[in-house]
């Protein structure tokens, strides 16, 4: 049985561990429909209804190669929390990471995952070149798959054995936290992304108070890395929520005991140490990407629904902002986009929460992560992406009966 990291999506189909490329081709070429996992992170149904499932974690293939100018040829299936200690072994970076560094490269780039940064763009426009198993069984190139087209798949054209991509030096980051009003927050987020390396922020709900985040390059040594207190915060804010039920006094008094103990931070670290953390509390997620001019009408929005209507929800909610690039299917391609993703626990139903805001995320233009729910089928998706006609078609040429998809993506990707 495989479950995804939320336990909100499970298939009961064995899992197959090829441990050799040859072993990999020869499985994808049989005639079922198959699709790879990685580790779980994504909280879509993509997997579930393949009549195969791919585990490609005992795959032996070196994880990296040697660098050469700036670009380095890795094992696609590996996890980002594995290479990056081992590009730092060899003096060298991802140039930025999302918050969660569990993934494989394969299950990051294929859904466009992100960090934050206004210069930054998503982990799938770092590649330059990849390989790829396709639905025969034969071995792809980006010289047989445009590169734009072959940078975000959803594994629809083809599994994703190796990557080649960008990277810098080794660095170190200078993180800095503090509590902050809201209406501060929404009023200096464009000039914070324009400031500063990475910048984001998490409204903490009912509170009025946000918690905003900056990194920037530095020289400094490292120091001692703060206690991570989020799981507690989260536990606090659930507490409170509870507690809610009782009394609204009660919750707003452990609201506000929370924010008091908020107590700012400066800490210098490896970038990747600095970027990433564990999240042990589990949740249910639905991220947009919206574009900059409207981003602040519609959190202003998303926050007044949140506290008229929303009283269960407890999660923080997560606002960034990530560089354009040119990948068909990339949410950021044609240039930058802010994104607010909203939460839900992975116990408690989310349908009326998400529901209610998703019409105006996209009301606004907003192109939702393809790892994270949402409710949008082709006929809308083809009018959010310029190429995605060019994609589905392309998708139709290497896959012609279907092998890469499952119901969920035939939703997405067939008219």
């Amino acid at each position: 049985m495989w479950t995804n990291w939320a336990g909100n999506h499970s298939a009961s189909t064995e899992l197959t561990r090829p441990a050799t490329l040859e072993a990999l081709q020869n499985t994808v070429s049989g005639p079922q429909s198959l699709r790879v996992v990685g580790a779980g992170h994504s909280f879509t149904p993509i997997v579930a209804g393949a009549e195969r499932i791919l585990d490609l974690s005992e795959l032996q293939m070196p994880m990296l190669s040697a660098a050469e100018d700036g670009q380095i040829w890795v094992n696609a299936n590996a996890r980002l929390r594995d290479l990056s200690p081992a590009l730092a072994a060899q003096g060298l970076a991802i140039r930025n990471l999302g918050d969660i560094n569990a993934q494989s490269l394969a299950g990051a780039v294929s859904t466009a995952t992100h960090g934050t940064g206004r210069e930054l763009p998503c982990l799938a426009a770092e590649i330059t070149e990849a390989r790829l198993v396709g639905a025969q069984g034969d071995i792809l190139t980006t010289d047989d798959i445009p590169l734009e087209m072959a940078q975000v798949t959803l594994g629809l054209l083809g599994v994703l054995a190796e990557a080649r991509i960008n990277v810098v030096p080794k660095y170190n980051l200078r993180r800095q936290v503090r509590l902050s009003a809201l209406q501060d927050s929404l009023a200096t987020m464009h000039q914070n992304w324009t400031e500063n390396r990475n910048f984001e922020f998490f409204y903490i709900p009912f509170t009025g108070k946000t918690v905003e985040l900056r990194h920037a390059l530095t020289d400094a040594p490292e120091s001692k890395a703060p206690r991570d207190l989020d799981m507690i915060a989260v536990k606090v804010l659930k507490l409170a929520r509870n507690a809610g039920g009782l009394s609204a006094g009660l919750r707003t008094a452990l609201l506000k005991l929370l924010t008091l103990a908020q107590s700012d931070e400066d800490y210098v670290g490896e970038s990747w140490r600095v970027l990433c953390s564990d999240r042990h509390i589990r949740f249910k997620e639905m991220e947009y990407h919206l574009p900059p001019e409207v981003a602040g009408d519609v959190l202003a929005e998303v926050f007044l629904r949140l506290e008229r209507d929303h009283k269960d929800i407890y999660f923080p909610i997560e606002v960034r902002q990530t560089a354009g690039d040119t990948a068909c299917l990339s949410p950021f391609q044609g240039g930058p986009r802010i994104s607010v993703a909203i939460h839900t626990d992975a116990r408690e139903d989310h349908s009326r929460f998400f529901d209610a805001l998703e019409p105006l995320f996209v009301e606004a233009g907003g192109r939702p992560h393809w790892g994270k729910m949402h409710g949008l089928s082709y006929k809308d998706l083809s009018k959010l992406y310029p190429d995605f006609d060019r994609f589905c078609a392309l998708r139709e040429q290497m896959d012609p009966t279907g092998k890469f998809l499952t119901p969920a993506l035939a939703r997405l990707f067939l008219p």
